[in-house]
């Protein structure tokens, strides 16, 4: 007896790019927070935004994605859909950020333990979670690494 079987293949698209004069290396969370504000302007947005940085085993810059959009005060994040992108770039690490349109970058409990999530998460795949930026407005920002929430 004859079955159908359905092939399927997976691609990753690129939406959009520009030349930005950024370091190739992400080697600090300056370095990152620059490219998370200048390429998706997580500094300007009125709703909380969480995005990404796949990043290669020389730490270079692969890929940026915009994971999810929420509300004033909230995105829905799951390990699924972040290392969904990360698998697809053939990623070594990521980096994490998000924003609080309040301007505020200090960290709440819900994103200390999301970010706790993503890291076992990561562990199990082989993919480090080098840190989680939080951005405020301006350049003020968080890194969870630095303060030692990671």
């Amino acid at each position: 007896m004859a079955i159908n079987i359905q092939k399927y293949s997976l691609k990753v698209v690129k939406e959009s790019g520009g030349r930005y004069d950024l370091e190739k290396e992400i080697s600090t969370p300056n370095s990152a927070m620059q490219v998370f504000t200048e390429v998706l302007e997580l500094d300007r947005k009125s709703e909380e935004v969480f995005a990404i940085l796949t990043l290669d085993v020389k730490s270079q810059l692969t890929g940026v994605f915009e994971v999810s959009k929420g509300s004033l005060s909230s995105s829905i994040v799951t390990p699924r859909e972040v290392f969904k992108r990360a698998i697809l770039q053939n990623a070594k690490a990521i980096l994490l950020a998000h924003n609080h349109p309040s301007g505020n970058p200090e960290p709440s409990g819900d994103d200390i333990q999301i970010t706790e999530r993503l890291v076992e998460a990561g562990d199990l795949l082989g993919i480090n979670v080098f840190d989680h930026l939080i951005i405020g407005s301006s350049s003020n920002f968080v890194s969870l690494k630095e303060r030692g929430d990671m």
